[in-house]
Order: C-alpha cells, then structure tokens, then sequence
C-alpha cells in the first residue's frame, strides 16, 4: 500500500485506521492486529504504526491494554465541528448512511469573500459546488463549496454518493487540515426549503469553513445549511 501527500505517514496511517473504525472493519471492543503485523499489512516501519496508534488513543478511539494488545474503544462517538473532517466519516461515526446529490457544478465569479481568502486574482473564476447531503435518506444540509480554478478537475468527477474530502485525499493527495468556522442561526429561503424537505424560513444553522490544505495554501470556502432538528452536531 503507498501513502501520497504531504502529511507525516503516522498521520495518514491513522486516517487509514480510523477509516477502517468507521466503516465497521475494526468493530468495537474488537483487538487490532500487533504492530508487526500492521507493519507488514501497510508496509510502514514500527515508529509509523506507534505514532499512529498513539494518536488515534489520544482521539478516544483505540484503548491499550498492558499485555493483552490495542482495542477498538467501546465507548460512543460523537461528531465535533471540524469541517476537515469529511460528512461521510461524520456519519460513520454516528452509525448513520451518509449520500450526496449534485444540484449545481459549474465555473462562476467569486464572491468578495471568496477573493479575499482564496487570494485570487482580479479576473479568476471559481469552481462551484452545491450538493444536498443525506443521512438515511433525510435530507439534512445543503453544502455549498467554492475552490480556484486549479480544482476545476472536480468538474469531471462523479460527485454523486460520495465523500468529496475523501475524493480529494484519496486520488489527488489534497489534505484539508486547517479550518477556521463560524455559526450562526439562519432561516430557509423558498429554494433551500426545497431542497430540505421544511418550511420556508425555517430555522437552519449556518456553518461557514475556511479549509487551507497540508501545506497551509487556503483551498476551499463551504457553506453549509445545517436542519438542526433532523441531525444533531457538537461542538
């Protein structure tokens, strides 16, 4: 197996871990493989799976037993705000399906904000993508994401039913590991109450993310439409 990108392998070894947690492959209370063994299966040395593991303990998610070996914590996960971290894993995590549906992928002007934290240049574009996020069926937000033109190879992409942070970490080796966030109360408009499955001037929470990638460079402005009572979120 071989890593990409930027970040320390320990890092991308636990992602590849914790990513196993959440999709059911290590099951809870479950005893991990040695770490020889896991030195073996993701051809990395034993420094890289000891700082893995220390890290997914410092996380909740593993819990070491002096002479017994590694398990799958027991205990129950919950979502913190931290738009690095994919809607996907979110809902793996809370034992929920998570789906997507593209509404708009298209190349448009930015917005002032987008120029200012992107650091674009006077006569760029972005790319534009709106998409409907699903947990066991329900719609519960609409995502609204903006990248520079240089993820216009997004546009080619089948955007559908997947994770677009995994997209990215997994086939181009971009790692959104930095984000600033701020919240807010806000109220439907007509089309967002369409797309939501509620009321016009419904009550939403509004999550606007800054994400800068593994080497500090900003890449992605996202907002996102929150149903509140349809999907609980901590912070």
């Amino acid at each position: 197996m071989s890593f990409e990108g930027d970040l320390p392998l320990y890092q991308q070894l636990a992602e590849l871990l914790k990513e196993g947690i959440y999709t059911g492959r290590y099951k809870q209370g479950q005893k991990l493989p040695t770490e020889l063994e896991l030195c073996e299966l993701y051809h990395v040395s034993r420094n890289t799976v000891r700082g893995a593991l220390r890290q997914l303990e410092k996380e909740n998610l593993l819990l070491r037993q002096q002479g017994k070996g590694t398990f799958v914590s027991k205990k129950k996960y919950n979502h913190h705000i931290v738009p690095a971290r994919s809607f996907t894993d979110m809902c793996r995590e809370i034992g929920c399906k998570a789906d997507a549906k593209v509404i708009k992928s298209v190349i448009q002007d930015p917005t002032e904000e987008d120029v200012s934290f992107l650091d674009l240049r006077p006569e760029a574009k972005i790319i534009a993508i709106e998409r409907i996020r699903y947990t066991d069926g329900i719609p519960v937000e609409l995502e609204i994401s903006h990248f520079p033109e240089s993820f216009a190879f997004l546009l080619d992409e089948e955007l559908n039913h997947c994770s677009m942070l995994g997209l990215l970490r997994e086939k181009y080796g971009v790692w959104f590991t930095k984000s600033r966030i701020s919240l807010e109360v806000t109220f439907a408009s007509y089309e967002m109450s369409h797309y939501l499955s509620v009321q016009k001037d419904y009550p939403l929470l509004l999550i606007n993310s800054e994400l800068s990638d593994q080497n500090g460079i900003p890449g992605c402005r996202c907002v996102q439409y929150v149903v509140g009572d349809k999907f609980k979120m901590i912070l």
